[in-house]
């Protein structure tokens, strides 16, 4: 059995993978995933449902996921080693590039209240368009781009202050 612990977003996950099948956070996941052009396009299928995914690996540990018209950024790294990244990351709120990009529209300000899965800004990579989405429901405390500004991976896109840190 191969242990890892993946991170996406601020959530992290035990993985274990073994001959038997995949256990994520100790539950078995019965799921089909197939290549469907050997550059990164897969089709996820558990049950009825399918989905169409791609996969960049950015490093050895480091992929970024597009589902649904998300970009989601992952880490895997083996469970005995957590990643310096991921505690990094684990400030919630922040939302960063995935990519390098070009940020085509800001849809939020300092002092909005959003929830979780609100959509903050669009920005554009590879000629393609990803709405980045509110991880957790709060207020926005921070936009340091506009539309039209070039950005880096991992540059800071949006902060929001979780909500239950803005009761404090």
């Amino acid at each position: 059995m191969t242990r890892y612990a993946v991170s996406v977003g601020d959530q992290e996950y035990r993985v274990e993978v073994g001959e038997t099948g995949l256990l994520v956070n100790d539950e078995p996941v019965a799921f089909q995933l197939s290549s469907l052009n050997g550059n990164g396009l897969h089709m996820f299928r558990r049950e009825q449902h399918t989905l169409e995914m791609y996969f960049k690996t950015a490093n050895h540990s480091d992929f970024e996921v597009l589902v649904g018209g998300r970009c989601l950024a992952a880490r895997v790294d083996p469970a005995h080693r957590r990643s310096r990244a991921s505690r990094e990351m684990g400030a919630v709120g922040k939302v960063v590039s995935p990519m390098p990009g070009l940020v085509v529209d800001v849809m939020v300000s300092v002092g909005d209240v959003v929830e979780e899965g609100d959509a903050l800004l669009v920005q554009e990579s590879m000629k393609m368009q990803m709405h980045l989405r509110a991880p957790c429901a709060g207020r926005v405390a921070q936009v340091p781009v506009a539309a039209g500004d070039q950005v880096g991976k991992g540059d800071v896109l949006v902060r929001v202050e979780p909500a239950d840190q803005a009761a404090d």
